[in-house]
Formats: structure tokens, sequence, C-alpha cells
């Protein structure tokens, strides 16, 4: 063997060792490392502990919550057959979730687009958590998937019911639907076209269901 290829073969288990060296914790070896490293790692920790939660928003919305009996019958009996896992005998309490949104949601721009996409995985995280808690208290809900208009956890169906439906406005009395030349868009009293809604709906009374939406959305703020 000569001599440059024992060189060459020294060098590369010093490096070898260099890259690998944290694995010698494993063997309660404690190897020296930079300080300015030790710092890096110290602030790294800190940042992650300050990122936000899954799900949260990195801007503060305001909301508006509208909990409503149903008294349209025709707009029940299409819940249940839209929600065929619901109860059918018993009565149904929709939740309306509303965002004000930064951006006009009746176009279609980039802001509104990522916006959305930030609001729809906030209130699905929302609305994961309204379920399990509305369930383990011995009660159905379910809730419309944003992205797609068919509920959460139901059995798949062709009927969709969106933001858009011509039924959707009927939850409340503060959403109309617009004509705006090509599409219809859903419109606020207050906030016009720069809102986002989304939809629970149970068959717990009206003060679990909004206790459970007041605590599962604190955790997501």
């Amino acid at each position: 063997v000569s001599t440059q290829s024992t060189g060459n073969a020294l060098s590369s288990l010093r490096t070898f060792y260099s890259v690998y060296q944290p694995l010698n914790f494993m063997n309660n070896v404690v190897p020296s490392v930079d300080q300015n490293e030790v710092s890096f790692i110290n602030q790294s920790t800190r940042l992650s502990q300050t990122l936000p939660r899954a799900g949260s928003l990195s801007k503060e919305h305001e909301k508006e919550v509208i909990v409503s009996d149903m008294n349209d019958d025709d707009l029940v009996l299409r819940l249940k057959s839209l929600f065929r896992e619901c109860p059918q005998t018993s009565q149904l309490t929709p939740l309306v979730a509303l965002y004000h949104t930064e951006a006009d949601m009746s176009v279609w721009s980039y802001d509104s687009h990522l916006e959305r996409e930030e609001i729809v995985k906030n209130f699905t995280q929302i609305a994961l958590l309204v379920t399990e808690t509305i369930s383990a208290a011995g009660y159905w809900c379910d809730f419309i998937d944003p992205t797609s208009g068919m509920p959460y956890h139901g059995t798949y169906s062709n009927e969709t019911f969106t933001e858009c439906d011509e039924d959707f406005h009927r939850l409340n009395n503060v959403l109309s639907l617009e004509d705006i030349g090509c599409c219809r868009a859903l419109r606020h009293c207050n906030w016009n076209y720069n809102v986002f809604a989304g939809l629970l709906v149970s068959d717990a009374p009206k003060k679990t269901l909004m206790e459970a939406y007041n605590t599962a959305n604190c955790a997501f703020i």
C-alpha cells in the first residue's frame, strides 16, 4: 500500500469521526462543542417554542358565530339527507362560523387564495375539536368540509352544500347570496364580500354546541 493511499484513508477516517461525533452521546462520551453552536441550538429551541400551533391564524380575524333554531322544514330535510349519519328524529342545530377577511372573497387573487387557505385550516381544526367534544358528550356532530362542500365525517355523496349554495344564507339573517355576473358570492350585511363562512351541524343543545365551539376556538387563536 502506498504512502499516499494510507494518508487518504487516515484523512477519510478523521472526517468520518468529525461528522458523526454527536453519535458519541450514545456512549456517554461528550464531544467538544463550539460555543457558537450551543448558542444557535438554544435560539432554535426558543424559536420552536414560539411557533404558532398548526391551524392557528397568522393574523387576528374578527369572527361572528351564529347558532340558530331550524324552523325551515325544507332546509331541515335537506341537511338530514346530506348528513346521513345524523339521528333522523332529532332536532338539528346549525352553527355558522363567520370570518371577516382582509381580501375580497368574491374575486380570485393570490392574497385571497392564501387567506382562504389559512382560514380553511383554522376552521377545520376547530370543527374537528368541536365534533370530538360533542361526540364525547353523547351527541352527534359533523361539519361541511370547505374544500369539498361535503360532510367531513359522513359517507360520500354527490350532494354538496357550499358557501355559495342558495340555501346557505337561509341559516341566518346576516348573509345573502349575490349574483355578480359570472358567478354568485356570499355577502355579509356589514363586511360586504370580505367574508368566509363555515358550517357545523349537531343535535346537541345550542348551549352545549356554543360552549364546545368557544373552547375549541380558544385553542387555535
